[in-house]
């Protein structure tokens, strides 16, 4: 539910205001609250049925069936629809280069850098899912580590799988290697590690606490910033849109890429036309990285 800090911050300030019940029953309230939010601060339809989807969270009553409700998010879908927030991307290669020319021994602030940013541009996940990878979720064999995802993440819900991230040992550019940096990283935190420390990312200082999903975006925008990428243009989250986009051009199919990076069965209206077996779990990964190949 952190991810819907600010929209329960919203609610708490507007029920005040309004003296109503926080978890008051009203879908009345609801709904003026969808508007005057949406008006006061421009928001998309994405972030309009974001917040829906925290109320329908912490209230008693099914707001998604309310036919009020529904026929205002029909409304807000047609007036203001979610809009691609990039028209273009950069190419994954540049930051790869970047990383690859790193010296072999690195200190724990730049290993932690090249870490995370590997690991998003390797599996496409979202920041929120890789800071929740925990010690004891990882399993690994002579191809490849495998960690799943046990906490619950912005996707999660009832019925929904959890995802699985699989990072191959990629001898090619050793480098570049997403399991090779982990097991690097690992050994690296080891030595102030503590027990109840089961979460995988730790802070560069001391007392060298569990990172968060801020502190992880942070580390990845600084590589971007480092490797020539313009911040002010793209975030830290654009490593979704620049790997999976280098995956398609890699001819990796629209199915093998909906199912690496969690999207949703129908949120691909290609996926049926590029629909082949998925013959390797791995084969996004090695995608992004062979792509360093060619230059």
């Amino acid at each position: 539910m952190k991810q819907y800090t600010t929209t329960y911050r919203l609610w708490w300030n507007f029920c005040l205001e309004k003296n109503i019940s926080v978890f008051g029953r009203a879908n009345r309230d609801i709904l003026t609250f969808l508007q005057y939010t949406s008006e006061k601060y421009n928001y998309k339809y994405g972030v309009i049925n974001s917040n829906r989807s925290a109320l329908n969270l912490i209230l008693i009553n099914d707001i998604g069936s309310d036919p009020l409700i529904k026929r205002f998010m029909k409304g807000m879908a047609r007036l203001r629809p979610a809009q691609p927030k990039y028209g273009s991307t950069w190419d994954p290669e540049v930051l790869l280069s970047y990383i690859e020319q790193l010296p072999e021994d690195l200190d724990l602030n730049l290993l932690s850098h090249k870490l995370i940013t590997l690991l998003t541009l390797v599996t496409g996940e979202r920041l929120q899912t890789l800071s929740l990878i925990r010690l004891t979720n990882i399993l690994e064999n002579e191809q490849e580590i495998q960690i799943n995802i046990t906490d619950p993440i912005k996707t999660s819900g009832l019925n929904r799988v959890q995802p699985t991230l699989y990072l191959p040992f990629f001898k090619e550019r050793p480098k570049l290697c997403p399991a090779l940096t982990l097991k690097k990283y690992i050994d690296a935190t080891k030595v102030f590690r503590k027990k109840e420390h089961d979460f995988v990312f730790l802070t560069i200082k001391r007392p060298h606490s569990v990172a968060s999903k801020q502190t992880l975006s942070k580390w990845v925008k600084k590589m971007l910033e480092l490797a020539g990428i313009d911040i002010s243009q793209f975030k830290p989250h654009s490593t979704r849109h620049s790997s999976s986009s280098a995956a398609l051009r890699q001819g990796i199919s629209i199915e093998t890429i909906r199912r690496t990076v969690g999207w949703s069965e129908g949120s691909s209206v290609f996926a049926k036309f590029y629909n082949r077996p998925l013959s390797d779990r791995t084969a996004y990964a090695k995608a992004i990285l062979s792509n360093s190949d060619k230059a």
